[in-house]
């Protein structure tokens, strides 16, 4: 059974999968900000959806500290968008180029 934990003085969230650390959220506050750096998950853990719990737990906590969230990390950034719940989590500035899916890339004809 999984479990999260925010351990303030490693400024990482930890999920653990029957007491065995499966992976991490490495985050940094700046201000009323949250800035979610990067999710790391174990090779033996992957393929059971840790991530996305992982992810879901740290946003869930911002929520609850009323910190606004800074997607740095790839993992979170595709979290918000199947998760538009957590939208106004975003600072405005950011928030327009998290809801839109990005386009895909358009080549330039060399000549």
């Amino acid at each position: 059974m999984p479990a999260v934990h925010d351990d303030h003085l490693s400024a990482q969230f930890t999920i653990y999968w029957d007491g065995v650390v499966a992976g991490s959220l490495r985050y940094r506050l700046e201000g009323n900000e949250i800035w979610f750096l990067r999710t790391t998950i174990d090779r033996g853990f992957r393929n059971r959806d840790l991530e996305t719990l992982l992810v879901m737990n740290a946003l869930e906590s911002a929520h609850r500290r009323h910190l606004a969230v800074r997607p740095f990390d790839r993992t979170v950034r595709k979290t918000l968008v199947e998760h538009p719940e957590y939208h106004h989590l975003l600072p405005r500035r950011q928030g327009s180029s998290v809801r839109r899916p990005a386009a895909p890339a358009q080549r330039m004809a060399v000549k």
